[in-house]
Formats: structure tokens, C-alpha cells, sequence
């Protein structure tokens, strides 16, 4: 592994060299930060086995308290979550998942490639965390450094279940609870609303639970809007709205049909716009 990479890294020499395109100074600069962390000098000297969560989507979503915007990282589609056992690691993603061998003798312990966009990446250890760079010659350029760290808490998200659906509603699960769970009071009303546990919710007139959507798959129809889903489990009734996050605020507002006009007649489109119905929560 270590050879491949060297190889590759001495074709970006060469390049960079007789190359006079600018266009390319910025990959040469790329190149030399991605070498440096993929030195000689982290060698896998830690334990791997165990499961490894991408900290640019949990961790900054629920920083940030925005998930949308995050979720269009691409290491997102294939690599969330990281389980590692042995040589054998698994990569799930909100998109694909995927099998690979792992080498622990080597820094650039495996290359993951994501079947959506084809790039290749490199997983090289940096105790404690992994550490997931870009092929140097991928055509879209992208500088970021993407981090796992050891993730005990979120080991129930693959042990019991691999299939991609129960993941995905482990990560709803984890962004209801991690973003929303609590009590707040509408600022109109003045009725106390409660985001609980496992999903339930009290105090929103009609509805008795509620869903953060995870933006799994490839079907997005909310123009890249975070979105949260109230639903009333009797009648299976649902509204949803697009939130975003003020200080110690919750602000809501309705999703609506986009409305489209052809040949004179208007109709329902396939995609949602922002509505006039607003719900301001306040944090208790």
C-alpha cells in the first residue's frame, strides 16, 4: 500500500514539474498537505476494531444544528459510519455501503471508493482518529480532511442490524433526540410543547409524534431545506415543516406544494416551497 502511494505521490512530482498550467498549483498544494499526513510517522500503533463515526456529519450537524447542508459532503453517501473488526471493515453511508480488507501495517490502512461519484479515498490512521483524504487526481477537487473518531455510543447503528433502512432510522432517532428533545413554549399560544423521547410529541394540536428527515437515498424533494415531519399516528396524518435553529428559538414554517403553471392550467409540482404558516418555540 505503501508503495501505491508512493507511486501516485511521484506522478503528482513529475506533473507539478513540467506542468505550467496554473490550474494546477492549487492540486500540487493539495498533494503536499494530504503527504504530510500520511507520513511515515503515524503507523497503526492503536486498536482499530470497533466503530468509528464521521465527525463533519454528527458532530457539525449537531453543532451547527443544520443538517441539510451537511449531508452534501460527499464522504456522506458512502462513509458515515466505519465498523472495523479485524482486517474486515464495513462503510455505511447515507447513500451506499460497502466492504473492504484493511491493512494495519501500513498508515493508509484502505482505499474507499464511492460508487456514487467514483473518487477514491484514502484511510489512513492518525491515533486516536482516521483520518479519510481524496485521491490526488480526482477531477473535483476537494480539500477537506475528514475525520473519524471511536464512536461507543453509536454501536447499535449496525451490530443488531445492517440493513440500510434500520440505519437510516437509527441516524432519525439520533438527530430527534440530539437536536430537538425537550420543552419549549409557543410564542403565540403560549402552550408548552415537548419534543420526548423515542419520537413523541405533545402539545402540537393533531400530531403525537415527530421525524427528523435523515436525507437518506436520492429522492430530496425539499430544494435541500431541513425538514421535520409531525405526524399523527391514528389517522396517519402528517404536516411538515422547514426549522432552523435562533439561540434559544425554534422556528418552524409550513411546507407547500410547489404550484406550477403549463398551458394555461396550474397544478401541484412534485416539489415543496416554503408556505406562510410560521411556529416560533422558544427553548424552556
Amino acid at each position: 500500500m505503501i508503495k501505491n502511494i508512493l507511486y501516485i505521490l511521484g506522478i503528482i512530482s513529475m506533473v507539478a514539474c513540467h506542468s505550467s498550467s496554473k490550474k494546477d498549483i492549487p492540486v500540487v498544494e493539495e498533494v503536499d498537505k494530504k503527504k504530510s499526513i500520511a507520513s511515515g510517522d503515524n503507523k497503526v500503533g492503536f486498536d482499530l476494531n470497533g466503530t468509528w463515526g464521521l465527525t463533519n456529519y454528527f458532530d457539525t450537524i449537531v453543532e451547527n444544528r443544520e443538517l441539510a447542508k451537511y449531508r452534501l459532503q460527499s464522504p456522506t453517501w458512502f462513509a458515515i459510519i466505519l465498523d472495523i473488526e479485524n482486517d474486515s471493515l464495513s462503510a455505511f453511508g447515507s447513500i451506499a455501503s460497502d466492504e473492504y480488507l484493511i491493512e494495519k501495517t501500513s498508515d493508509s490502512i484502505a482505499t474507499l471508493t464511492s460508487n456514487i461519484t467514483g473518487q477514491q479515498w484514502f484511510l489512513i490512521s492518525n491515533d486516536p482518529e482516521l483520518h479519510l483524504v481524496q485521491h490526488p487526481n480526482s477531477r473535483k477537487t476537494d480539500s477537506t480532511v475528514y475525520t473519524f473518531r471511536k464512536r461507543e455510543d453509536l454501536e447499535y447503528f449496525t451490530q443488531v442490524n445492517k440493513d440500510a433502512f434500520v440505519i437510516g432510522n437509527n441516524v432519525t432517532d439520533y438527530f430527534n433526540e440530539q437536536l430537538f428533545e425537550g420543552q419549549y413554549l409557543n410564542s403565540e399560544t403560549g402552550e408548552e410543547i415537548v419534543f420526548a423521547a423515542n419520537g413523541q410529541l405533545t402539545g402540537m394540536d393533531g400530531f403525537d409524534s415527530y421525524e427528523v428527515r435523515n436525507y437518506f437515498g436520492t429522492l430530496h424533494m425539499h430544494k435541500n431545506l431541513d425538514v421535520i415531519t409531525f405526524k399523527n399516528t391514528d389517522n396517519r396524518e402528517y404536516r411538515q415543516y422547514n426549522w432552523v435553529f435562533s439561540d434559544d428559538e425554534l422556528n418552524l414554517r409550513e411546507f407547500v406544494f410547489e404550484k406550477v403553471t403549463s398551458n394555461g392550467k396550474t397544478y401541484e409540482g412534485e416539489y415543496f416551497v416554503l408556505g406562510t404558516e410560521k411556529i416560533k418555540l422558544k427553548k424552556r
